[in-house]
């Protein structure tokens, strides 16, 4: 029997070798589009309004935030965009082809939460947090590293309120209310676009039914008197 020529020896290896390539590329794949199914899962445990409108504990409520934005940052780096990760915690699906009915305004409640959750990742950002594996690992546990770079480089942040709790008891267990920033070591006065942020949360919150009109009213008028002692 004559031996397989070179050449034959060479087609044959390099097609085993594609064969392989493509078989850890389908295997990756694979593994990549489980993961975002498993993340968007687990996002919709945190948009449920038991979650995100009504935690027992503050504590609670800034530790499923921190995981929360983990998971939408975990989402990014496996090519699920943020927006499309909330969505899909919403229960929103991806439409490629829409009609008229598609381009209502959402739910009152959907654009709570779809807007706290988008401000806070791009607060998560703006403070150099990367979606590396200690970041992410800490995230998972409900915690953040220090701040890894800017003036408070090596602080850990802080999670605030957007509505002062002292104008509605109770905010502070609302994940909708809070928000990731840099820590405060002295109290200031909020600026013009914190009182008007706090202002427009209180009327969406209204407008689901997550607070009474009376508690609307309360905190409108007090974040009106507190603005005109500003200026």
């Amino acid at each position: 029997m004559e031996a397989p020529s070179p050449r034959y020896i060479l087609t044959r290896a390099v097609f085993f070798i594609a064969l392989l390539i493509a078989v850890l590329y389908g295997m990756s794949f694979f593994k990549r589009i489980q993961r975002q199914s498993a993340i968007v899962a687990e996002l919709k445990s945190f948009t449920s309004d038991s979650s995100f409108f009504q935690q027992f504990y503050p504590a609670d409520a800034q530790k499923s935030l921190v995981q929360a934005i983990g998971l939408i940052a975990e989402a990014n780096e496996l090519g699920l965009p943020p927006d499309r990760a909330i969505d899909g915690g919403l229960g929103i699906e991806r439409k490629y082809f829409t009609i008229d009915e598609d381009h209502k305004d959402p739910p009152v409640r959907d654009k709570i939460i779809r807007n706290n959750l988008r401000s806070n990742y791009e607060n998560f950002k703006k403070l150099g947090y990367t979606a590396d594996f200690h970041t992410l690992q800490g995230m998972k546990n409900g915690e953040l590293p220090a701040i890894p770079n800017g003036p408070q480089a090596g602080h850990k942040p802080e999670i605030g309120t957007i509505i002062d709790p002292a104008l509605s008891p109770g905010m502070e267990r609302v994940i909708a209310n809070l928000e990731l920033r840099p820590i405060r070591t002295e109290k200031v006065q909020p600026s013009d676009l914190e009182l008007a942020a706090a202002k427009q949360l209180a009327c969406d919150l209204s407008d689901a039914k997550i607070i009474e009109e009376s508690a609307r009213d309360r905190i409108l008028g007090k974040l009106s008197s507190d603005a005109k002692l500003i200026k």
